[in-house]
């Protein structure tokens, strides 16, 4: 909460969290590694890291570095609109592509954690079309496509995104 990032300046999530261990307060919860779900350090972090992607998507930053999940997870809706991270080997980073300071403020509204991107108005509109499942299988596996476009205020496109999205079958 109260995270300034500067025009120009890429936003890592990792780097904001630092160590995820149990010395900086974390507990053991579900991560998805190696194929199996067990209680690790941190995990449950993606909710937030896949909160907060959604709110850069929905203001039109450039999306620097996203990682979909292992296999699709029921609780974060339609396959292909998430974000895992697992410090300090994946991420989610986004470049902040407008003229001003974005502020992020992360109010909690009962056991809801929101995500507001406070910016300057730079005239920019976002359009976001999917997610879209397809290639579904009986072993659950599943492919999906989500893509964004970003048009500036003169009306010209500044993002034109295609974020590919392929789940495995959970074991």
């Amino acid at each position: 909460n109260g995270i300034l990032v500067a025009p120009g300046e890429e936003f890592s999530f990792d780097k904001l969290l630092g160590p995820v261990d149990a010395e900086a307060g974390y507990r053991p919860e579900l991560v998805i590694k190696n194929n199996a779900t067990i209680p690790v350090y941190g995990g449950g972090l993606c909710q937030v890291s896949t909160t907060a992607f959604r709110a850069a998507m929905l203001s039109g930053v450039k999306i620097t570095e996203r990682h979909n999940h292992s296999y699709a997870v029921s609780y974060y809706g339609t396959p292909g609109f998430d974000a895992t991270i697992y410090p300090p080997y994946t991420d989610f980073r986004f470049l902040n592509t407008t003229p001003g300071y974005l502020l992020i403020q992360t109010p909690i509204d009962g056991t809801k954690l929101i995500f507001e991107f406070w910016g300057t108005d730079d005239g920019r509109q976002v359009t976001i079309d999917g997610p879209h499942p397809f290639n579904r299988m009986p072993h659950r596996s599943v492919k999906s496509v989500l893509k964004r476009t970003v048009i500036d205020g003169n009306g010209q496109t500044i993002e034109n995104d295609t974020f590919n999205s392929n789940y495995k079958p959970p074991k």
